[in-house]
């Protein structure tokens, strides 16, 4: 936002800054609560409450950008398949919407009908993965699809229909949401018991005293953590594809995101010409797909790794500077009294 530089900004100007350039008009305390949303924490600076970028996503998004060119740039590239899923009500929606790699939120539209259908497909800049289409109707009312998705749907979809359409081995860029996030082996939390976390010490040869009490337990098992291994990532590479998860908040790092906008806007430009029935919306769907052909797809692609190039330039010419923060001087410009 501001390349990371040293630079105090007060909560105001950065909203100003935001508002001229017709980004985005809210208050300030709105601002301030989306930027914590977006992964930024609250630190002492010289007595000045500011906020600043949680090391953990800065390093999460530096792995992301450097693995996405060592692809991208290798003798022999794998293609590039983005997944994601999305949502369409049968009346089509005149809304504004926000949404990241874990939170999807909407404002509820006049006139919603209750009818919504949850999608979920994948594609490169050779257009959607042929036969991966998946749409099904929602039976939930709230405003969160991830509530309609599970485990159990997206490890099926991966299993026969994602998989027998990849023609070649592939990179799979999918975010961290937790269906695609199951483990093969659960570790020990602050809300496992001391019994699980005994089997789980045991399990894994690590050697504790019966008498430690369950926090001495837990803090041995934490030492001892292990890099968590998703049961989608491990079902995809023994297909010989490979799985880069999104760092967190940068959906924009994913072309289909993109693809959606596109869809979704044909889709809402077009439904209701034919009528709203089930079937209405599935044929009106997949035109909307059809419209965003191959070449629709290689634009969004061109965009998203353009992107991708940037963010990995502007961070290598930050390398030498002793400064990996963005600095927002909130101090007498909010009255939001958190400091965590």
């Amino acid at each position: 936002m501001f390349n990371f530089l040293e630079k105090h900004v007060t909560l105001t100007s950065l909203n100003n800054e935001l508002k001229n350039k017709e980004i985005v008009s809210i208050s300030n305390p709105s601002l301030s609560k989306i930027l914590k949303e977006l992964g930024f924490k609250y630190r002492k600076d010289d007595n000045r409450r500011s906020l600043m970028e949680r090391t953990n996503i800065a390093s999460q998004r530096a792995c992301f950008l450097r693995k996405y060119r060592e692809n991208r740039y290798s003798a022999s590239p794998r293609e590039v398949i983005f997944l994601d899923e999305t949502w369409i009500y049968a009346k089509g929606t005149k809304i504004n919407s926000w949404q990241d790699s874990n939170v999807k939120s909407v404002r509820k539209p006049q006139g919603y009908d209750g009818k919504r259908f949850i999608i979920v497909h994948a594609g490169s800049s050779k257009g959607f993965v042929e036969g991966a289409s998946l749409l099904f109707s929602s039976k939930s009312l709230t405003m969160d699809y991830h509530g309609e998705m599970n485990g159990n749907i997206f490890t099926q979809w991966i299993t026969t229909q994602l998989i027998p359409n990849l023609e070649e081995p592939s990179l799979i860029i999918m975010d961290n949401a937790p269906y695609h996030s199951m483990l093969v082996e659960k570790q020990p939390s602050h809300c496992s018991r001391r019994d699980d976390i005994i089997i789980w010490l045991k399990a894994n040869k690590i050697n504790f005293s019966e008498a430690l009490t369950r926090p001495e337990l837990l803090q041995l098992a934490k030492m001892n953590r292990k890099e968590n291994v998703y049961i989608i990532d491990e079902l995809l590479r023994e297909h010989g594809h490979e799985v880069l998860r999104l760092p967190p908040y940068h959906c924009d790092f994913n072309a289909i995101e993109l693809i959606w906008a596109n869809c979704k806007s044909y889709y809402n430009k077009s439904i209701g010409r034919d009528g709203y029935g089930d079937d209405k919306v599935l044929s009106m769907w997949r035109e909307s797909l059809e419209n965003c052909n191959v070449e629709v797809w290689q634009e969004c692609v061109r965009h998203t790794e353009k992107l991708i190039e940037d963010w990995y330039i502007r961070e290598r010419n930050l390398v030498n500077i002793n400064v990996d923060r963005i600095v927002i001087n909130i101090g007498g410009d909010s009255s939001d009294s958190d400091s965590d």
